[in-house]
């Protein structure tokens, strides 16, 4: 080629048309090779290292070197987009003439929207991208484990955070038997506890490692705190009470059964069960772009950032700064109280769902730089926390079938109270938040795929016990809500879209958006929130736990 570069005689016109035939070769081989769930950086080091690998006899030692160092940079501190996966990023030509399956489209928008920092101008127009603006001592807790589930303790090892009859009691440490197993059922709990099922669980998993004595906490203190925790969730369909102790029971068992404990030091564990337990505290079901879209106190407050986790966090740490009674930290030191407030606060913000795919790959390659060591985790047990919270945030999945189809349906009820206010004010309806559209199916599949079967395989790499319990139960609802889906689209031909809540019957009769709970629970019917949200992001006081 000349020093234009062209070869001779070519015309730069000819060079484009040559190049454009070439590129379209090129491209349509390399297609073949692209790993749909792998992120487009993630993809580029895979092909590099297999260039390397079939040319390694050709390739000079300078060569291989520069490419490694490529794969090393392309699997290092990702951006959003390079970490979200390609089968959920948004091209105008990937379809190479293909007709999209507009459901499986709009659960891709919904994950893109939820669970990244990527966003689209508008619902409709599902093929322009655009990029959203965006150590106090560590140690092993030693000589404390009572025992490795919470089913072998009696009644007599630790009393109830509230004086009840003798015979509520009986039945709430019943229920108590097996809280370490990952099937447990947290509705049994509220009906037995007359729906005080996170005071329960917050005081037996605080006794479980003695962390109010040892750390010097003031029982009374602590037993209001857990009152006052309550009182401030709201009875959304999905964000309330009992959401957060089926999140705290998951994070029992990931600390006991799976072996998180033996990472963390006493202080940390007694962080991140209270970060747990305030995670969605006064959480009104609108997710954060609702918020943002509607420019409601809550945004303007946080300046759009993190808007709903910031709200929760301010939320306990205000009322605790007011109300001495309430200070479980009282007893702490400065140094003590200024690092279990930027755990929590660490702990709490990672459960913003955009940022999703960039802290997943962050804990991935710690995982494998790392491995299952203590000794290697100990300047890292921020993440471990972080990604233990996370994960069971977005456990419903993985749990026995019952159960997360019960929590399925509260989800998918609580979504389209949003879009229903969202099309009242006039905003643009937020994907899987219209009833009119969403398929019940569909959506489990795209969220199961792409967000939890993924977090859970990494996650196990560090956990084994986690491939054996809930990747296992995982698969089987993959499996369920793919014959679902088969069964939604045969039905196509009624007035009405199946599979949604507002629809489908439940096994106990009736609407499920009426009785989201499962029959082995043994609760009645479930309570639609009371609270209406309003344009400013305020809400009518809703009844209480």
């Amino acid at each position: 080629k000349n020093s234009m570069g062209r070869l001779p005689n070519e015309t730069p016109k000819e060079q484009r048309i040559q190049l454009t035939k070439m590129g379209a070769s090129a491209a349509a081989i390399l297609s073949t090779q692209i790993q749909d769930h792998l992120s487009p950086a993630e993809n580029a080091a895979e092909l590099l290292k297999h260039f390397v690998e079939s040319h390694e006899r050709s390739l000079s030692a300078p060569d291989i070197a520069t490419i490694n160092f490529a794969v090393s940079i392309l699997t290092l501190d990702p951006t959003d987009s390079a970490a979200v996966p390609s089968g959920l990023q948004q091209t105008a030509d990937k379809t190479n003439g293909e007709t999209k399956d507009e459901e499986d489209e709009e659960v891709k928008e919904w994950l893109r929207a939820d669970f990244t920092r990527l966003a689209h101008s508008s619902t409709t127009d599902r093929h322009d991208m655009r990029a959203k603006m965006k150590k106090v001592g560590l140690g092993l807790v030693a000589g404390k484990k009572l025992a490795n589930i919470m089913g072998t303790r009696s009644a007599d090892d630790a009393a109830l955070p509230f004086e009840c009859p003798e015979s509520e009691q009986k039945a709430i440490m019943d229920c108590l038997k097996g809280v370490g197993e990952w099937n447990w059922d947290i509705f049994a709990l509220k009906k037995a506890s007359h729906h005080r099922e996170l005071q329960v669980l917050g005081w037996h998993f605080m006794q479980y490692w003695q962390l109010i004595t040892n750390l010097n906490v003031d029982p009374q203190a602590m037993q209001k705190w857990l009152r006052f925790v309550q009182s401030q969730y709201n009875e959304t369909e999905y964000h309330s009470l009992t959401h957060a102790s089926d999140v705290l029971q998951a994070v029992f068992f990931m600390l006991t059964k799976a072996g998180v404990e033996k990472y963390l030091s006493e202080l940390e564990i007694f962080a991140l069960l209270v970060a747990v337990m305030v995670h969605d505290l006064g959480h009104d079901g609108m997710n954060n772009n609702f918020h943002k879209n509607a420019k409601t106190d809550r945004a303007l407050t946080h300046n759009d950032v993190s808007i709903q986790e910031n709200h929760h966090i301010m939320t306990v740490f205000t009322h605790m700064h007011k109300n001495k009674d309430i200070n479980i930290l009282a007893g702490f030191d400065a140094a003590q109280t200024a690092e279990i407030r930027r755990i929590i606060i660490a702990v709490v913000l990672a459960t913003d769902m955009s940022k999703h795919f960039v802290f997943m790959k962050d804990f991935q390659n710690l995982i494998e730089k790392k491995g299952q060591s203590v000794e290697e985790w100990h300047d890292s047990t921020d993440i471990i926390m972080q990604a233990v919270m996370h994960i069971c945030d977005i456990s419903n999945p993985a749990r026995p079938r019952d159960l997360a189809i019960a929590w399925t349906d509260r989800c998918l009820a609580e979504f389209f109270r949003q879009g229903d206010l969202e099309k009242s004010m006039g905003l643009v309806v937020s994907p899987q938040c219209n009833r009119d559209t969403t398929s019940r199916a569909a959506s489990q599949i795209g969220f199961i795929k792409f967000i939890v079967h993924p977090s859970y395989t990494v996650l196990s790499a560090l956990l084994p016990e986690v491939e054996a319990k809930c990747l296992v139960e995982l698969n089987k609802n993959l499996e369920y809500w793919t014959e679902q889906a088969e069964i939604e689209k045969r039905s196509k031909g009624t007035n009405s879209m199946p599979g949604t809540p507002s629809q489908t019957k439940s096994a106990k009769g009736g609407n499920v958006a009426d009785s989201p709970t499962p029959d082995r629970g043994g609760e009645s019917k479930g309570k639609e929130a009371n609270g209406s949200q309003t344009a400013n992001g305020s809400q009518k006081t809703a009844s209480q736990t």
